[in-house]
């Protein structure tokens, strides 16, 4: 069995949320909502050079993908901050777009979830 991982354990949300699709449905649309305004910033930071933006940006990232199972964008928002934190430049664009790239995935993954729901 050779698929990827989903970007979001699904099946870990519901059971925290004590298998509420509900609460877990309205949870993620906001999360996917607050995802593009966070994408959206963190393009202008890493275009501003702004590595403390940057670094919030992702902090924030990290916290609530982690609290709701998208571990995947958790890691890459967690490479993202230590990236600002060495004020690396190079590693910061690299790390903004593989932050974006996980964030699109889980974007789409809740959409797709959504509407199977």
């Amino acid at each position: 069995m050779n698929q990827m991982p989903s970007p979001l354990d699904f099946a870990a949300l519901l059971e925290m949320l004590g298998g509420d699709q509900q609460i877990v449905a309205s949870l993620l649309s906001k999360f996917a909502d607050e995802l593009t305004r966070d994408l959206a910033a963190s393009e202008q930071a890493s275009a501003d050079h702004d590595a403390e933006a940057l670094r919030q940006i992702a902090h924030r990232i990290k916290g609530t993908s982690a609290n709701l199972h998208a571990l995947m964008l958790s890691a890459a928002a967690r490479e993202l901050e230590q990236a600002c934190t060495e004020a690396d430049a190079s590693l910061m664009t690299i790390k903004q777009q593989v932050m974006s790239d996980q964030a699109r995935l889980v974007q789409e993954a809740i959409g797709s979830w959504n509407v199977g729901s």
